[in-house]
């Protein structure tokens, strides 16, 4: 039945048609021919035909190589799917045709036949080799047990055959015959078939073939096939059926290589080589017929007209896979043989064949088939020999065989038919056999449903018994659940209370949180201020000491150019004195050289005096600089060093405060959670039905001890903030009051919810275990001294913090008086500089003006001598009185600019100092406190359920539901009873009501 579905499906396969074009060789590049070819796509070929213009023609066909296609890829596309046919039992044929040399041997042959490389590489390796090697590897990967693969190598040359693997040297010729067995198969009496086990031997057979097949050099070939070819490969695989009896599958290949046709007059083929041509035009021109007669669907196909047609007759609508590979050249010059190529390929592509599976045999069938014509064979020599056999003649023996071949055919219809009927009566029988075996399957479980029958109707009644006993546990059940819901409601009212207390106490940890935050933004504000303060007090110290230098070089610089000034001018004077005398007459030189003498002593006197007052009031000024220079750095330093080992000294005991503190706290707490864990852990172990309370209770507890946590770790958060910004004394001394004000309210209120959820853990268990009471109350009173010992202990760190911040605070006082006192003492210095050099300078005047005085005593003296000796003495002596007294003029202008720039300094000093003095009040009134807003939540007690509702114990409800139903069943025992229905379900009936 598979094969006739398979054969079936088979019928009526086309011949596949591909088409190959070949590059343009050199000798048409040289003629100047150019490509009429073009592939719009892999499966149509235009033909530009230059003699008609613009005219082409569009073929279509299985696929298309073009110019640039390689060996593998043509293989991939024609071969490789047949191969699979071939081991599946098919008989396939391809061949190629085409003008000569455009590459038919190419394609079959190829010129690298390389036994080392593999079939999918890419070479120059044609189909039979790449054939050949692909078998051998599927072979190889079928694991087939036995296999045999047999080649023959067949040449067709002036229609005469050749074997090409004779091993005689001259090629033998051999004979065709047709196959009766087979319709239009023939036999070839004499072909050696040579059998190969690898493709090495493959590659040498090829080889050998191909030394000897019919080749001539042409104008159009150098290498031009004077003869058709034909590579035929068998494979016989042998198989095991399911009853184990071998069975011989085979397949068969043909690869056909067609000589060329050509044009003997391009061609230059004469004598010899043109007779070839002819046989070969004439064997070609009959294949062309034969495909047109099968298109046509002719009655009469012309394949005994040329031995190549009936070498192809099985190929040609008969039962072979076929495949045509059309070459052609894309050059003009040979545009006539491509459309004649192109032609025969479009009507091969309409030819139909029946592709059939050969028979498999099996081996007692081959045996006996060799061993029936091996007997044949053997009569027939016997009565050759004795001469006595049958002869007749020619007409009457083909008329017998032909009869003979009706009746086989016949014969081997009606052995189908019978082999499809004895196939239905055993498909009827197998069908028969199915239904009886069913029918008793049936009947035996018939059988056993009856027996399960029986013991269900026996469970049944002890089911019924089962289901009484099952629906009074239910009542039970029903009761208990009754009870518990009248609990549930109770409890869920009391939980509501809960609720509220629970949000009203959410409200306040909101209010103390914005507490919290308030304080933080104070801490922001103060402490950006303080930063403001200290850059604009440092700027400040900086303006006077840099006015102080100022007005030190200014006034170094006025005593050296006053003290220069006077020596000019006395060095002037002098030489004015020297020149007067010089033009005085010896006499009055004479006479009043005492005078002149004692008048040159008083002006040395006076300006050594002069000049040593000048030195002392720069030594002094200068000191006064350096003193003054020096006492504003040993106030600045010992402010520095007395506010950094205040900090210092501060900081350590506050933190060392803190950090007991949060010990204590610490180990309080972990006390607690240790208490509360072994409690929780204790209680959990009485009542499972209360685990779901108990559970809510814990995660509180947890929750609440995770606060506690995170609010130590603020703490210590805060700690280490305080630790890194505590800079300025003001505001760290305000934010460490804050901050401890701060974890003292967060402590004290996360120990209150502490003690709130223990006590109303405590309550809640006592009022359902009394067992536990003397237990919680024990833990009650733990954690209550706990949490008292914390409370004392926080209390006592935070009188330490606030005791060492009123240190601070008095320390901070008598230290801002030390800083005014010390500026009040350096403003007092000033003042009496500023007196001192007042004084100076007045009695420098007045030293000045007597010493002016005696001077122009002197020289009125001398003038009054001199008067009567020369009027140009006089005059000399007038001019020098000028000139001294406008030098006095402008030491005493300088003097008295110097006096009021030193009181302008003292002014700017004392402004300056006033100022830093404001900034500083404005500062301690800019900061800003925590002033009370009424908004945080006083310390109150919550008020919810102490105590909540629990059921009775199981055993006592279902103790009192028994004995209120045994008394109602007393009544009603008489009129209750059950019934077995049809559908096996029991029943109970209603009471009757007579």
């Amino acid at each position: 039945m598979n094969d006739a579905r398979n054969t079936k499906k088979d019928k009526n396969q086309h011949i596949q048609v591909f088409v190959r074009v070949r590059p343009i060789n050199q000798s048409e590049k040289v003629g100047k021919s150019i490509p009429v070819l073009e592939l719009p796509s892999n499966k149509e070929v235009v033909v530009h035909e230059r003699s008609q213009g613009n005219h082409s023609k569009k073929f279509t066909f299985d696929k298309v190589f073009g110019p640039s296609s390689k060996q593998i890829d043509v293989y991939n596309a024609v071969v490789s799917p047949l191969l699979e046919e071939v081991l599946a039992g098919y008989n396939c044929t391809v061949f190629a045709y085409g003008q000569t040399s455009t590459g038919k041997t190419f394609t079959m042959e190829g010129v690298s036949n390389d036994p080392t490389l593999h079939w999918q590489s890419d070479t120059k390796a044609g189909i039979i080799p790449r054939a050949l090697s692909h078998l051998f590897d599927e072979l190889r990967l079928l694991e087939a047990q036995e296999y045999t693969v047999r080649v023959s190598f067949l040449e067709l040359y002036n229609e005469e055959l050749f074997d090409l693997l004779s091993p005689s040297d001259d090629a033998s010729k051999i004979r065709l015959y047709e196959d009766a067995t087979r319709k239009g198969s023939v036999i070839i009496h004499g072909l050696e078939e040579v059998t190969v086990h690898n493709k090495n031997e493959v590659y040498k057979i090829l080889e050998k073939g191909s030394e000897k097949r019919q080749t001539a050099a042409t104008l159009m070939n150098a290498h031009s096939s004077r003869s058709h070819t034909v590579f035929s490969i068998t494979i016989h695989i042998k198989e095991n059926n399911v009853d184990g009896e071998e069975l011989l599958k085979t397949g068969k290949l043909n690869l056909v290589d067609l000589a060329g046709s050509e044009n003997v007059g391009r061609s230059g083929a004469v004598d010899r080589r043109a007779r070839e041509a002819g046989n070969i035009n004439q064997s070609l021109l009959t294949l062309g017929r034969v495909i047109t007669s099968l298109v046509e669907r002719a009655p009469h196909i012309p394949y005994r007209e040329s031995k190549l047609t009936r070498l192809l007759q099985e190929s040609l609508g008969g039962r072979t896979k076929t495949s045509i590979i059309a070459t052609v050249s894309p050059a003009s010059i040979n545009v006539e043989e491509t459309l004649s190529t192109l032609d025969y390929a479009q009507r091969a592509k309409n030819i139909t064949n029946r592709p059939e599976i050969n028979q498999k045999l099996s081996k007692k069938a081959l045996l006996k088939e060799y061993t029936e014509e091996i007997e044949r064979l053997r009569r027939d020599l016997v009565a050759a020999r004795e001469r006595n056999g049958v002869y007749l003649a020619h007409d009457n023996y083909n008329e017998m065989q032909t009869l003979i071949e009706n009746q086989t055919k016949e014969i081997e219809e009606k052995i189908t038919h019978i082999k499809v009927l004895k196939e239905t009566m055993e498909t009827k029988e197998q069908i028969f056999n199915d239904l009886q075996t069913k029918h008793m399957e049936q009947t035996n479980y018939l059988h056993e449903t009856k027996k399960q029958l029986e013991t269900t109707v026996h469970a049944l009644k002890s089911t019924t018994a089962l289901l009484q006993m099952t629906e009074r546990e239910k009542e039970e059940q029903s009761y208990l659940v009754e009870k518990h819901v009248s609990t549930e409601k109770q409890l869920l009212s009391e939980a509501k209370k809960l609720l509220d207390v629970a949000d009203s106490a959410t409200v306040d940890v909101n209010k103390l949180h914005d507490k919290i935050s308030y304080k933080r933004q104070l801490e922001q504000e103060n402490e950006h201020i303080s930063h403001q303060f200290r850059s604009n007090i440092s700027k400040q110290f900086q303006d006077v000491e840099n006015n102080v230098a100022v007005y030190t070089r200014e006034f170094i610089g006025f005593c050296t150019s006053m003290k220069n000034s006077i020596g000019s001018q006395m060095e002037l004077f002098k030489k004015d004195i020297d020149s007067i005398i010089g033009h005085m007459s010896n006499d009055i030189v004479n006479k009043e050289k005492l005078a002149i003498d004692e008048f040159t002593k008083n002006i040395n006197n006076s300006y050594k005096h002069y000049h040593q007052w000048l030195d002392t009031e720069m030594a002094y000024s200068s000191d006064m600089t350096q003193n003054e220079r020096k006492f504003l750095n040993d106030v600045s330093l010992k402010l520095t060093s007395k506010i950094n080992d205040f900090i210092e000294v501060n900081n350590m005991e506050i933190v060392e405060n803190l950090h007991r503190l949060n010990d204590a706290v610490s180990q309080k707490f972990d006390k607690v959670l240790a208490y509360t864990n072994e409690s929780i852990k204790q209680l959990c172990n009485y009542r499972l039905q209360e685990r779901d309370n108990l559970y809510k209770n814990i995660d509180e507890i947890k929750q609440n001890i995770q606060a506690i946590r995170e609010g130590d770790g603020k703490i210590m958060e805060e700690q280490e903030r305080f630790k890194k910004s505590f800079e300025d004394l003001w505001l760290q001394f305000n934010k460490l009051n804050e901050n401890v004000t701060e974890n003292y309210s967060t402590a004290c209120t996360t120990l209150n919810r502490v003690n709130e959820v223990c006590d109303s853990t405590t309550n809640d268990i006592f009022n359902n275990y009394h067992k536990a009471v003397e237990r919680n109350e024990t833990l009650q009173q733990r954690i209550q001294g706990d949490v008292d010992i914390i409370k004392n202990d926080v209390t006592s760190s935070m009188e330490e913090n606030w005791t060492l911040a009123e240190q601070v605070a008095v320390h901070s006082r008598n230290l801002t008086d030390e800083i005014q006192t010390d500026l009040n003492s350096h403003c007092d210095v000033l003042v009496q500089k500023k007196l001192h050099v007042e004084d100076n300078i007045k009695q420098m005047e007045q030293k000045f003006k007597e010493d002016n005085s005696s001077s122009v005593g002197s020289v009125k003296n001398i003038y009054n001598t001199l008067v009567q000796g020369s009027h140009d003495h006089q005059k000399l002596a007038e001019e020098l009185r000028k000139k001294n007294l406008q030098a006095s003029k402008e030491l005493n202008d300088k003097l008295t600019s110097e006096s009021e720039k030193s009181s302008v300094c003292y002014d700017k000093t004392i402004t300056d100092l006033h100022s830093i003095q404001e900034k500083i009040g404005k500062f301690l009134g800019d900061l800003r406190h925590d002033t009370p807003t009424g908004l945080t939540p006083a310390r109150k007690e919550y008020q919810y359920p102490r105590r909540l509702v629990a059921t009775s114990p199981h055993e006592r409800i279902i103790q009192r539901f028994r004995e209120t139903r045994n008394y109602l069943n007393l009544n009603n025992s008489d009129n209750e009873e059950t019934v077995l229905v049809n559908n096996n379900s029991p029943k109970k009936k209603c009471p009757n009501a007579n």
